[in-house]
């Protein structure tokens, strides 16, 4: 069972997504302002996943994330804002959130990225702790290596951190659309997962020395395979 923390003001919207994602394994614990929840969190509840309403009274949703950046054991956390610029999907990614979903909610959508933001943790977690010669480095959406800065896209981003939690692992286009967008059709729709793996190989090739091969295995999927044992930034 996952035990996830809604901090909405909106208590008949946090019921809603309460009532959403209980029959997939979600306990959720409801929060009227991020005061109520820091209350929780400093008496020692943890959460599996933070469902964040942006504008809240008293502490914002963004000021709740940059305090919880200072924390090792801050669970992943998902928006939940009606604001909708590409400037307000940086800001939300920049304080610490991993993931945007834009009010009104739309249930199959935010329970494919609910899914996909806790998917991504729970390979983390269970990864090996590998240190490979290189820094993701979440607040500047950059991968730092042998004195090399490269800047990624936030699809970038969430690309390499996949790969550098589980280095050598096959994942399926299915599995790499889910992970990155939460939904499995941009595996097949168009070629976004093409562009984006032929992006990010261009990028890597260009560093010296060869920092690993981002590797097609026909019909089946990619894997990563770096030259040395990764460490990660936050």
């Amino acid at each position: 069972m996952h035990q996830v923390a809604i901090i909405e003001d909106d208590m008949d919207q946090a019921r809603l997504v309460a009532s959403w994602l209980k029959p997939y394994g979600y306990q959720a614990s409801l929060f009227i302002s991020a005061e109520l929840f820091l209350q929780a969190f400093d008496e020692g509840k943890t959460f599996d996943l933070l469902l964040v309403d942006w504008m809240l009274p008293g502490i914002s949703g963004i000021e709740l994330m940059q305090h919880l950046a200072q924390f090792q054991n801050r669970p992943p956390s998902i928006f939940m804002t009606s604001l909708q610029q590409d400037d307000d999907l940086a800001r939300a990614l920049h304080s610490g959130a991993d993931d945007f979903i834009s009010k009104p909610l739309n249930k199959t959508i935010f329970l494919a990225r609910t899914h996909a933001v806790t998917r991504r943790q729970q390979l983390s977690s269970s990864a090996q702790s590998a240190h490979l010669p290189f820094q993701l480095e979440s607040t500047s959406f950059s991968l730092i290596y042998n004195n090399q800065r490269i800047k990624l896209t936030a699809s970038e981003f969430r690309l390499m951190q996949l790969f550098s939690h589980s280095q050598g692992t096959l994942f399926s286009r299915e599995e790499l659309a889910d992970s990155i967008w939460g939904d499995t059709q941009k595996a097949h729709e168009g070629r976004a997962l093409d562009l984006l793996i032929s992006r990010l190989r261009k990028k890597l090739q260009g560093l010296t020395p060869p920092l690993g091969e981002l590797a097609n295995h026909y019909g089946k999927g990619y894997t990563f395979e770096a030259s040395h044992p990764i460490h990660e930034s936050s």
